[in-house]
């Protein structure tokens, strides 16, 4: 089994739906992976944005349950790998001790996964194909 963590900043958009994501495609891929989620810069026990878990109910992703888990409660040695949504998320776990060759940033090829924070349901659509695109292609690294 691979342990798998998306990060962001608020652990209430980005990451939560990666992490569902990630959970739906290694489901129908029947492959060995456990997918957690956390924010840098949260408060634990938040719930998720409710556009986030909207627009993912709309493909069969239900993050509801989800609440928000901060990355310095986490042992980030635990990880085989670690995905975040910005180059500064990076910084900021390597800066926490997380191992650099473990991290992946998402999205890489247009600078990361913009965040859809206090936008409309059409904003969390595309950040939210953007994830699925992403962690499709990326699945294939861990």
């Amino acid at each position: 089994m691979k342990n798998v963590l998306f990060v962001c900043t608020g652990n209430t958009c980005r990451s939560p739906m990666a992490q569902g994501i990630c959970e739906k495609i290694a489901e129908e891929k029947n492959l060995p992976i456990k997918c957690e989620s956390a924010g840098l810069s949260t408060v634990k026990g938040q719930p998720v944005s409710i556009d986030a878990v909207t627009v993912c109910r709309e493909i069969g992703v239900d993050i509801s349950r989800f609440r928000t888990k901060n990355v310095r409660e986490l042992d980030l040695k635990e990880y085989d790998a670690i995905f975040t949504m910005s180059p500064r998320h990076k910084h900021a776990l390597i800066a926490l001790g997380a191992n650099p060759y473990k991290i992946w940033l998402l999205g890489a090829e247009t600078g990361g996964i913009p965040d859809p924070y206090g936008m409309d349901e059409d904003t969390y659509r595309r950040c939210r194909d953007e994830i699925y695109d992403a962690v499709n292609d990326s699945i294939k690294e861990i």
